[in-house]
């Protein structure tokens, strides 16, 4: 079985790449609106289920890259990759996109769309229905939507505002974050009515607090405003989706909305690999580890690059205790982010609880200082104290965080001293502090009931009784989504179809045209193409590509044993046939007959 680049599983045939757009224009400073079109891209071909696309994290990581395709496909563990450029020229816009299989390197559609800036929205669309029908056409069935797009509709202006602040928060540092913002705020004064500028400003400031730059209370109440808002504007929208269920599992510990809010994000966004992430998250907390573990698959396989899904992974091991294989993902998340605390946080908490307790305090002291009020070093390094029984370190430790109990930092140390009170089997503190952080709903909590270090305490029933109010009763299969299933085609109506299709081809012979597509195709024989793409596959046992170029092969054969087309060349014949390219012709002739079509042409000839 084949891997990603990080060992993850294979995800599928019918699974895309789509890389960063280059930015064509003559002005440098437009390559925030490349990165922007193929993010909206990106974001519309994950509404179709079926299909895997991986998503931008992982995407952009090969950004200015001089890297081979079947490198990057290996990689990213795709069959299909997507580039393409973005070039803005005044009131217009060049969009070019190709599409390449991963396996040969062979570029089996490119186009160039021409238009005017204005309908910018409209080429997005277009773009994206069409490399979704040449998926389906080369790959395999899947259904498509009429829509792809999230059909952001505000004002080029805004909406080149929109793409810059995004460009900017997308740098991951301190200063670029508040360019986004202060450029998106700008924006939000003059077009307050699109939910896509609030739900980036509360990603701006979601950030800040994941950082440090702000204390996360401070974050939260800044972000939660434009949250709300955007949530007024467009519920249903996928990202507000996913807020939400992320507000009712870390802030409301309430499972039961976290898991219906977030598999509705799927079921409008199927490649979303954020929802996927946070489900595993919420199953993991519950003690779910197996389902966690699948959910978290799906998200490394849609996203390989994203340290946050190896983290996940390694704490779904970690709270089984199965520390030297969460060990591993620890080190994958530190090595795409190496300022990643949480990773170095448990990645020691499991060499402690193994008995590497040198090893583990070396660890802590790799922990970057990513704030000045960040206290992820000291209790990390307090419960390393408290491992070795140090005491008068431990003591010195704990003073320290015990006084910031009393800032806005409570919630970050809150857990270390927990975690030391228990190591040092002072349970009653342990439990003291656990009840209050209950009480105020602190984030880190939710791991308390499967934490491992915390194993000392579950004897008592008030932990059991804490434990048990946390979440309440849950019933995932309640919320989740109904398992892919295509439109049901019955044995009479595909017979009539088959007849309708072959008697089509046979008489009207379409596929003497190289432009034919599935879409034109289905329109002939009034069918609808999903109805097309399903009965060539199913019935046919085929996909587009092969269906109609097994009739121009037929049709070249038939051309070739003619003695009166002998003086003509094997291309002009192959173009007669209705093939598009020479490479189509060529790869198509040797996968089907076994030799090369100059090999065939002999015979023929003489």
């Amino acid at each position: 079985m084949s891997t990603d680049y990080f060992g993850n599983p294979p995800i599928s045939g019918k699974s895309i790449a789509i890389l960063p757009f280059v930015n064509m224009s003559s002005d440098p400073e437009n390559e925030y609106f490349s990165d922007g079109i193929t993010e909206e891209i990106i974001n519309a071909m994950t509404k179709v289920e079926g299909l895997k696309v991986t998503a931008r994290t992982s995407s952009f990581a090969f950004k200015n890259k001089n890297i081979n395709i079947q490198e990057i496909g290996r990689q990213l563990n795709v069959t299909t990759l997507l580039e393409g450029s973005v070039r803005v020229a005044r009131d217009q816009v060049r969009i070019t996109a190709q599409l390449i299989n991963v396996e040969d390197g062979f570029h089996f559609w490119s186009e160039t769309f021409d238009r005017k800036l204005e309908d910018i929205f409209g080429v997005q669309e277009e773009v994206s229905i069409l490399i979704a029908e040449k998926l389906r056409e080369n790959l395999g069935h899947f259904d498509i939507a009429d829509q792809l797009s999230d059909g952001p509709t505000m004002p080029v202006e805004i909406y080149k505002q929109y793409l810059k602040g995004k460009y900017y928060l997308r740098k991951m540092n301190k200063a670029d974050t508040e360019t986004g913002l202060a450029i998106l705020l700008e924006a939000i004064k003059i077009a307050p009515d699109h939910p896509q500028l609030h739900l980036e400003m509360n990603y701006g400031y979601s950030f800040l607090g994941a950082i440090g730059s702000l204390p996360a209370p401070v974050a939260f109440a800044k972000g939660k405003p434009y949250l709300d808002k955007a949530i007024e504007l467009d519920s249903n929208h996928p990202e507000c989706l996913f807020h939400q269920g992320g507000i009712y599992f870390w802030k409301n510990w309430d499972l039961k909305n976290t898991y219906q809010y977030l598999f509705k994000a799927l079921e409008v966004r199927p490649g979303f690999s954020d929802a996927h992430q946070s489900i595993g998250a919420a199953l993991n907390s519950e003690g779910k580890f197996e389902a966690a573990w699948k959910y978290l698959d799906t998200a490394c396989q849609l996203d390989p690059f994203s340290p946050m899904n190896h983290y996940l992974k390694g704490v779904v091991l970690y709270c089984q205790e199965k520390f030297e294989e969460a060990n591993s993902y620890f080190q994958k998340s530190i090595s795409l982010e190496p300022h990643f605390v949480f990773a170095y946080l448990l990645y020691g908490g499991g060499l402690l609880m193994s008995g590497r307790i040198e090893e583990g305090m070396k660890i802590y002291e790799q922990i970057p200082q990513i704030a000045e009020a960040d206290y992820s070093k000291l209790g990390a390094l307090t419960l390393g104290n408290a491992f070795l029984k140090n005491w008068e370190k431990v003591e010195e430790g704990e003073k320290k965080l015990k006084a910031a109990m009393e800032t806005d930092a409570m919630g970050r140390v809150m857990f270390f001293l927990i975690l030391s009170y228990t190591v040092l089997g002072r349970h009653e503190e342990a439990l003291a502090l656990l009840e209050k952080g209950m009480k105020f709903r602190v984030p880190t909590i939710i791991m308390a009931p499967v934490e491992p270090m915390l194993k000392p305490l579950r004897k008592y029933d008030l932990f059991k009784e804490m434990t048990q109010l946390m979440f309440g009763k849950s019933e995932l299969s309640s919320f989740a989504p109904k398992k892919y299933k295509r439109s049901s085609l019955k044995n009479e109506e595909a017979e009539e179809y088959f007849n309708k299709l072959n008697d089509w081809m046979d008489k009207e012979k379409p596929y003497l045209s190289p432009d034919l597509s599935l879409r034109n195709l289905a329109k002939m024989i009034d069918i609808h193409p999903n109805v097309l793409s399903q009965l060539l596959n199913e019935r046919v046992k085929k996909n587009f590509s092969e269906y109609v170029n097994s009739y121009r092969l037929e049709t070249f054969k038939s051309l070739a044993k003619n003695p009166a087309n002998h003086h003509l060349t094997i291309l002009a014949l192959a173009f007669d046939s209705g093939f598009s390219s020479k490479t189509v012709f060529n790869t198509y002739f040797k996968k089907r007959m076994g030799q090369t079509p100059r090999e065939y042409w002999k015979r023929m000839v003489g």
